[in-house]
């Protein structure tokens, strides 16, 4: 099968859409299918600097550089080192050209999205699209209703989910958020989560012990969150929190923020100001090779974005045999089991500060009527092997086989109602 992805951003960008677009084409390469990832390009000084990052992670994955075709951009530097995609760059459907596609598999509905709907129509090709995102709240962050963008939004997406064959959600939170919120017919929605390479994220306790002894936290609590330092990923709510659990808990530990992103220095200055420098520590961005000691070495992982429309971190982190503490969201509440492999609270920095004092206790040994840290760790890493790579790949060709059978059938269809000449 030749599979085309198609996405507004990919690798040197660390983010949640390129980590799942890399993945599912390294699965389905394996499988013995033809993939081309359709990008955009990226500043000469950025592709020059991840040239060698890139060929590494092609060579362990799978994936050539010749499958991912570059195409042009408006702008190389917009928010936070996302460029702005030129979809009208001719050369897209030049290179589209040189192969019989399957099927397009596009990753968001703006900008390429546009294209992969012309090509689709004009190639006769099925077209499937992955609801990565919670589009309408991204919107609220970055244009704060300038030109009501945030009404527009919804409008758009119904209008191009119409124009879908298929449409994957990551859970089946997602899913049901789709069919009811985005009228998008049952039969035309499925769940197809981004899947996790267990090896990526397995570490001797060995390595473990290393980046504990590197942060000085061999004698105290370790938690860890991995996360771009935006607003909306809710970062200003676990310091606001992490600093209640520093007086509650009235012990020595230690946190460790992976991520870069535009609110970085502001967060660190909030953290400085809420008496968090001895606690919190923003380490930067972490390349997913090295991360899995980090997973390793924390005893839980804390997250509170509610933009999230599966928490592919939280599942890195199972992979790890990390609990998570997660504020309640759509997406997340699919993963997290409360109390099982996790805990799950509202967005109240006192409820969110409780529950992670009383975790940091439980690790201490004392009795809070929880499961013990090392069953709810035992069922995180449980958890994560129902998202293995592998088996989202071929679910994926699962769904792929149906739409394509699907929409050869209205082709059908579709020429015995045309009019006799």
């Amino acid at each position: 099968m030749r599979v085309a992805l198609m996405t507004n951003n990919y690798k040197p960008i660390i983010g949640g859409v390129p980590i799942s677009i890399e993945r599912l084409a390294a699965g389905l390469v394996r499988m013995g299918h033809e993939v081309t990832i359709f990008a955009p390009s990226y500043a000469k000084s950025e592709e020059t600097e991840q040239q060698d990052v890139e060929l590494t992670n092609s060579a362990e994955s799978g994936i050539c550089e010749e499958q991912v075709f570059r195409y042009a951009t408006a702008l190389k530097h917009f928010i936070g080192g996302i460029v702005l995609p030129n979809p009208f760059d001719i050369n897209i459907e030049r290179e589209f050209r040189k192969k019989s596609y399957d099927i397009i598999h596009v990753h968001h509905p703006m900008l390429i999205g546009r294209t992969a709907v012309y090509l689709s129509g004009k190639y006769k090709i099925p077209l499937v699209f992955t609801y990565h995102t919670r589009y309408e709240q991204y919107v609220k962050y970055y244009t704060h209703g300038i030109g009501r963008v945030d009404k527009i939004m919804p409008l758009y997406l119904r209008t191009f989910l119409r124009h879908c064959d298929f449409v994957f959600a990551p859970t089946g939170g997602m899913q049901q958020y789709l069919t009811e919120k985005c009228r998008v017919s049952p039969e035309k929605t499925g769940v197809l989560p981004t899947g996790i390479d267990e090896k990526t994220f397995t570490a001797t306790p060995e390595q473990g012990d290393e980046v504990r002894a590197f942060y000085q936290a061999e004698r105290m609590p370790l938690l860890l969150t991995v996360s771009r330092m935006a607003q909306e990923k809710n970062v200003a709510f676990l310091l606001e929190s992490l600093a209640k659990v520093k007086s509650l808990y009235g012990k020595p530990f230690r946190m460790l923020m992976i991520g870069e992103g535009p609110d970085k220095n502001m967060l660190k200055m909030r953290s400085e100001e809420l008496g968090l420098e001895d606690t919190v520590i923003f380490t930067g961005t972490v390349p997913n090779e090295r991360i899995a000691p980090y997973y390793k070495a924390a005893d839980g992982f804390l997250f509170a974005s509610r933009t999230e429309t599966q928490g592919i971190v939280v599942l890195e982190a199972f992979a790890g045999g990390t609990p998570v503490i997660a504020v309640k969201a759509t997406g997340v509440e699919d993963v997290v089991d409360d109390g099982i492999n996790g805990f799950l609270t509202g967005e109240d920095t006192d409820e969110y500060a409780g529950k992670v004092t009383e975790f940091l206790n439980l690790l201490q040994g004392e009795d809070t009527g929880c499961m013990s840290c090392e069953k709810l760790s035992a069922n995180a890493f449980q958890k994560s092997s129902l998202y293995r790579e592998e088996a989202v790949a071929r679910k994926a060709v699962r769904y792929y086989n149906d739409v394509i059978a699907q929409k050869a059938i209205q082709k059908k269809r579709d020429i015995r109602l045309l009019p006799a000449g």
